[in-house]
């Protein structure tokens, strides 16, 4: 059901944040704030910061934040009215009237879920024990899945035939194996068959875990070779991804996000503990597919093909998530070799060479223009003045306000770039016509200078120290980025009218200011690989070397 905004205030004004993440978490009192150990992923100093004032909690860390729904939602696996529903109790609010629901289809929902997870037991004794599922088991060896990868993703073997008479004798309905997608009706004689017959099976799970449907893998020449149950009671494959569960344990650890376009990549991804990995099943991604994958990870890394229809898929994928943006949400882009996916990768080149793909994704941004420049020739003024007309027109698809004017103001400070370096000459004009290195000149400083910002942060009690050398530089005008600049001024103004601010509030504040999108990038996977490390997990030793390092590069 939908609840008024007010009923939701009021829920969350009778909850006092503390006290329910402290169930979980032991929480120490630190002025207005309370921290303790993330329950997000794996830490041994406490990142995680609860404020009772904001009903806001966030952690430094993996970048986790969110109110008492977020919470419910992102620990227990509930949808946002189960969350309310959950709190309103909890807080003894009445839960406004609902209209009654319907017992028989409840019923009957209930009858396919018990049905789906019957026929995954099925099809995993299939797997396991029969001398059908040779071939099946032949194929899982042949991609070194072990054992225990195939009980994490249940993965199973759908037989030629005997599914029905198996769900039949366990007291299943023929009009429940239909709902359920379990078996067809053939359009020569009415009879019904197995819907998926001499095929790997993949249980596709909702958040909870629960099976909802299935996808498929042909063993032999049979057509289509992947094969996904059909839209039904428990299933609309819009709404979800394969490899939930397992993606969300590897995020809490820290791990990047990988958004992959297979069975075989989620599970050879998530085997290798590279990454989590998600997948779409089969479609292009969808805005409630996107809208989840932002649930896990701020800025996941979109894997394609490095082929044509590959590059094709970026961009659409691109243009999918334009208008959706918002504040410290965004993507990034990995280009897999020609012909390779991420499980091609770790199988014959192993995981180093995945982390390097990973670590040089390409931001949206980036991303963006190269795809687009691809398209016109930037040497030409009528092809030039197109490309600028068509990088205006995504700009102006992004639905958020704030967001659509930062990408705007993005995007204008590149074509200024772009017609000064062509003002400058032929080699200008060579060297900007890839797009992605427009601005070669400044990318070195603009990573050293976002690094010295990263480890500012998250030290500030060294940001006194240097303070004059960092007030005197334009940080953006060296990096070609105004908004370090920005987030500079306002990060030094903050410090000098609250010297005592640590590390948490200092991010806090930043956030508030409008810098989420910039502090995503400082902390990114991408920076934390430049520095060898998180800055928080950093000796302050090796902070002030760091420090010192990067300020006599840039006095220089």
């Amino acid at each position: 059901m939908a609840f008024t905004p007010d009923f939701i205030d009021e829920v969350r004004s009778r909850i006092t944040l503390s006290s329910l993440i402290g169930k979980r978490v032991k929480l120490i009192k630190k002025g207005r704030r309370q921290t303790g150990l993330c329950p997000f992923h794996n830490e041994k100093s406490p990142s995680f910061s609860v404020n009772d004032d904001e009903g806001y909690y966030h952690c430094f860390g993996c970048g986790a934040g969110g109110d008492a729904i977020t919470y419910l939602r992102e620990t227990e696996g509930l949808d946002f009215t189960e969350a309310v529903t959950r709190l309103a109790e909890t807080a003894g609010v009445a839960i406004p009237d609902q209209r009654p629901v319907d017992p028989v289809k409840l019923a009957r929902r209930q009858n396919v879920m018990d049905a789906l997870t019957a026929a995954a037991d099925f099809y995993k004794s299939q797997l396991a024990t029969t001398n059908q599922a040779g071939p099946a088991r032949a194929y899982l060896e042949d991609r070194a899945i072990s054992d225990a990868t195939k009980a994490d993703f249940q993965l199973g073997y759908a037989p030629p035939s005997g599914l029905q008479a198996h769900m039949k004798a366990q007291g299943f309905t023929q009009e429940i194996l239909l709902a359920a997608g379990l078996c067809g009706t053939s359009e020569r004689d009415s009879s019904t068959y197995d819907y998926f017959r001499n095929r790997i099976i993949y249980p596709i799970c909702n958040r909870q875990g629960a099976v909802i449907a299935f996808g498929a893998r042909a063993m032999g020449d049979a057509m289509p070779k992947y094969l996904n149950s059909k839209d039904g009671p428990t299933f609309s494959k819009s709404a979800v991804l394969y490899g939930w569960q397992q993606a969300r344990e590897r995020v809490r650890r820290n791990l990047p996000l990988l958004v992959v376009e297979g069975y075989m990549d989620v599970i050879a991804v998530t085997a290798a503990n590279v990454a989590g990995a998600l997948a779409p099943l089969g479609t292009a991604l969808t805005e409630q597919q996107i809208a989840l994958i932002w649930k896990l990870h701020d800025e996941p890394v979109l894997c394609f093909d490095g082929d044509k229809a590959g590059q094709k898929a970026a961009m659409r994928a691109i243009e999918r998530i334009l208008p959706v943006l918002e504040p410290g949400k965004s993507v990034r882009i990995a280009v897999m070799p020609a012909g390779k996916d991420p499980d091609d990768i770790l199988r014959h080149e192993g995981t180093d060479a995945l982390k390097a793909i990973i670590s040089t994704a390409s931001s949206l941004t980036d991303a963006l223009w190269a795809r687009s420049a691809e398209d016109f020739r930037l040497d030409d003024p009528t092809s030039r003045a197109a490309f600028f007309q068509q990088l205006r027109d995504y700009v102006r698809t992004i639905g958020h306000s704030q967001t659509r004017q930062a990408y705007g103001d993005e995007i204008e400070h590149r074509i200024q770039s772009l017609r000064a370096s062509l003002r400058g000459g032929a080699s200008g004009t060579a060297s900007l016509a890839t797009g992605k290195r427009i601005r070669r000149p400044q990318t070195g400083a603009k990573a050293r200078l976002s690094a010295m910002l990263s480890l500012l942060i998250t030290h500030p009690e060294r940001i006194a120290d240097i303070y004059e050398d960092l007030a005197m530089v334009d940080f953006g005008r060296l990096a070609g980025d105004f908004r370090l600049e920005e987030i500079k001024k306002d990060m030094l103004d903050l410090v000098i009218h609250d010297p005592d601010l640590d590390a948490g509030a200092l991010y806090h504040h930043l956030n508030e200011k409008g810098h989420s999108q910039i502090l995503s990038d400082l902390f990114s996977n991408d920076m934390i690989a430049r520095l060898g490390g998180h800055p928080r997990d950093m000796a302050i030793q090796k902070v002030g070397t760091l420090l010192d390092e990067l300020l006599a590069r840039l006095k220089r």
